[in-house]
């Protein structure tokens, strides 16, 4: 037996998804969330009566963020491809840049000295981690520009951090090779190897480079987020071009169902399309007799609901459930016409799964019913 639907959201009330949906956690519940800061305060209240080190308290309070983080970044991949690691690089450079940031408050509004202005992962302050976190973000900001090349803060973004991973080229090779001291000022600080510096401090020259990159940076995530889409709308229409795909994802919504959750019953008059981006949902009819048969399952990049749209006064003929967590895209009529519409393939294809699933009972139908 099925599990009782909850009401599904009423057809006329179809609202878009918005850009910054895409940044909305997705697999992680708001619960788990409640949790992951109350294990930080703890973590955070335990360290402060034992006396334990900042670098230390604060580090392991930020493993149940991580945790999540990794499970977010999992799902977007899976979603999104790429865009998973502009995340992935938004998560470390948040990290990043707010050391600068806490030394520059140590140093100039404190007045400690800049040897001791080293943030709160003092431990981790050591010319390798600059090396080779600079190198991360270098390295994944130039393979973002190989897959996004259109976007232009990632061009902005790119020269200074160039520029700043040279600074960490020459003083990590120094440090290692020559025997320089840790802390030396590099090419453009003040005391360096570069026309005298500029005049500033190693901290000071750091927290420019990283506030130089990092709001472009960040323009170019939210630049991104308003020019990709689902993966598993390219799975479901394989022969829209892309731009049209693009246009089309900016007027689809998302729907989440539970297991045994009904999204569509036998005589329902709907007026969109959906297309499975997540989890499975199982097809069912009635036999001659009125029991229940299951007669498909439909996987991520699967859709239904295609014949309400392409034959007029028609309505669903089979039950459609959520056999596990289902989240689904819906599509509305006018966006699903204009799909078709740009490509004659995908529109013969549509009209040739509609009649096969349309197909009397004691014909077996090629591919799954809607």
């Amino acid at each position: 037996m099925a599990v009782p639907s909850q009401p599904r959201a009423p057809l006329t009330r179809l609202r878009p998804d918005t850009w910054y949906s895409k940044i909305a956690l997705h697999k992680v519940p708001s619960t788990y969330l409640l949790g992951a800061f109350f294990v930080s305060y703890l973590i955070l209240g335990i360290a402060w009566l034992e006396g334990s080190p900042p670098w230390l308290a604060f580090g392991l309070a930020l493993v149940p963020w991580g945790i999540i983080m990794f499970v977010e970044i999992e799902w977007t991949y899976k979603h999104y491809g790429w865009l998973a690691l502009f995340f992935l690089m938004a998560f470390v450079q948040t990290i990043h840049y707010s050391e600068h940031c806490i030394e520059m408050v140590q140093y100039h509004l404190f007045h400690n000295p800049l040897k001791e202005s080293l943030a709160i992962f003092s431990k981790l302050n050591v010319e390798g981690v600059h090396f080779g976190g600079d190198s991360f973000l270098t390295i994944g900001t130039f393979l973002l520009l190989t897959k996004f090349p259109r976007n232009p803060w990632l061009w902005v973004a790119a020269p200074f951090q160039l520029a700043h991973q040279a600074e960490h080229n020459f003083l990590f090779f120094n440090y290692a090779f020559e025997g320089a001291p840790a802390g030396a000022p590099g090419i453009l600080g003040k005391g360096g190897v570069g026309w005298g510096g500029l005049g500033l401090v190693r901290t000071d020259l750091h927290w420019v480079y990283n506030t130089l990159y990092t709001i472009p940076f960040v323009l170019a995530l939210l630049w991104q987020l308003r020019r990709t889409f689902d993966e598993a709308l390219e799975e479901a229409f394989p022969d829209v071009p892309q731009a049209e795909l693009l246009r089309a994802s900016q007027h689809l919504a998302t729907f989440r169902y539970g297991p045994g959750e009904t999204v569509l019953s036998p005589g329902d008059d709907a007026d969109r399309l959906y297309i499975i981006t997540e989890g499975m949902a199982l097809v069912s009819t009635h036999d001659a007799d009125g029991n229940e048969i299951e007669v498909a399952t439909l996987h991520r990049g699967q859709y239904f609901g295609e014949i309400a749209l392409l034959v007029p006064d028609a309505q669903h003929t089979k039950t459609i459930r959520a056999k596990t967590d289902l989240q689904v895209l819906a599509m509305d009529e006018e966006t699903f016409r204009h799909l078709t519409s740009v490509s004659q393939i995908t529109q013969d294809e549509l009209s040739s799964v509609a009649r096969e699933r349309m197909a009397p009972p004691d014909v077996p139908p090629a591919t799954a019913p809607g």
